[in-house]
């Protein structure tokens, strides 16, 4: 920040259209606040950008947990789902662009669809993951006392693979959103990819900044949520496993 500062700010090494200085950056991130810009203020293109991204990843978690249980838990669904999901999921999310505007309209069900895609890979691995990783005494010990294979799943399967999984979940709202912001940039009106992308039309430096700082601080803002409800539901865990 204090190189930033003496290099833009105060020495002017560098032109404002390169990169403006942090002084201006802070006024054009209150005049965002207040005044609309590419159809809304700095918090409605936040919000427009919170609320496609919430609907994927959540879209992604309700599906995406679930079928890693199933796949390292049941042999059939790991032999007819695995291979396709393999492959799929080394496709980018941002190649799914064209086919979600195509099937989906440039709309907010088009950017949640490839929200959905960054996200679900990561939270499928790791609550797969988390199943293998069972101890097999566990698993031993459950078939002894006479539990069904759907009981053991869910009363000693689930919480042993729960930290792991929600680490899962943790990548994929972090791949979610970097996502979001890639396709608001190739498509959408508003969002803190459109943003950005207005204010290089506009040629407003600035702006592009104030977009990127403010992704980056939402991002930020909640991985720092995540972690902390993370350590909170599962304080019974060995510390490693909420990494």
């Amino acid at each position: 920040m204090l190189v930033w500062f003496i290099a833009t700010g105060f020495l002017h090494l560098i032109p404002e259209r390169v990169l403006p200085s942090p002084v201006a950056v802070a006024q054009r991130f209150l005049e965002l606040i207040a005044e609309p810009f590419a159809g809304t203020t700095l918090f409605g293109h936040a919000f427009a950008s919170l609320s496609r991204w919430m609907l994927g990843v959540l879209s992604a978690v309700v599906i995406g947990v679930p079928l890693g249980f199933l796949l390292a838990w049941i042999p059939v669904v790991r032999a007819v789902v695995a291979p396709a999901f393999e492959l799929l999921r080394y496709i980018p999310p941002f190649a799914w662009i064209p086919i979600a505007v195509l099937w989906l309209g440039a709309n907010t069900s088009a950017q949640a669809l490839v929200v959905f895609v960054a996200a679900f890979p990561a939270i499928v691995i790791n609550s797969r993951l988390g199943v293998a990783q069972t101890d097999p005494l566990l698993l031993k010990a459950s078939r002894v006392l006479g539990a069904s294979s759907m009981r053991t799943l869910v009363s000693v399967v689930a919480p042993v693979a729960a930290p792991v999984s929600f680490t899962g979940i943790r990548i994929g709202f972090g791949n979610g959103w970097m996502a979001l912001v890639g396709a608001e940039l190739v498509v959408g009106k508003q969002g803190l990819g459109n943003l950005i992308l207005q204010g290089q039309a506009n040629l407003s430096t600035p702006t592009i900044v104030v977009g990127m700082v403010s992704i980056a601080l939402i991002a930020t803002l909640f991985d720092a949520l995540l972690q902390r409800a993370q350590h909170m539901l599962f304080r019974w865990s060995p510390r490693k496993s909420s990494r």
